[in-house]
């Protein structure tokens, strides 16, 4: 019997060490700068440089499906890798995908706790409206102004 047939690593068991690191370390790199770029252009929203405008960055929410892509390419990565035996690309793009996920669901999490915290202004309660009609005040009372 030949070492190959026997279970062990053999020739052909595994790919090659060095495209896989290669592969697995590029594709870190190319998901970790996408999102750097996601949640970079998510802080700038904040950024205003005029002093009277009062800042504030956008809902998170709007930028989570980008980073769920990220993480989504890293799940196609590891499943192609997992089928070439690319053991490092593996372990890399699994680690990505898992780490993706938890910033996705922590994400979410924080967006909801700060919609509670302050709605936005259309859905405030305390928000009262004025009588901007200009008609009497029998019809400014009705309407709550």
């Amino acid at each position: 019997m030949t070492r190959h047939s026997l279970g062990s690593d053999g020739p052909g068991d595994h790919a090659d060490r060095g495209a896989d690191i290669g592969a697995g370390c590029g594709l870190l790199v190319l998901e970790l700068a996408l999102l750097v770029v996601i949640f970079g252009a998510w802080l700038l929203t904040g950024v205003s440089l005029d002093p009277a405008e009062q800042g504030g960055t956008a809902p998170l929410s709007g930028y989570l499906p980008w980073a769920g892509g990220v993480g989504l390419l890293a799940f196609v990565a590891t499943v192609i890798a997992a089928r070439a035996k690319a053991v490092i690309t593996v372990i890399g793009q699994g680690f990505m995908a898992v780490l993706v996920a938890v910033v996705i669901a922590g994400g979410m999490a924080a967006q909801r706790h700060e919609d509670r915290l302050d709605p936005p202004a259309t859905e405030r309660p305390d928000t009262v409206v004025g009588c901007r009609s200009g008609g009497d005040s029998r019809e400014c009372a009705r309407s709550g102004g």
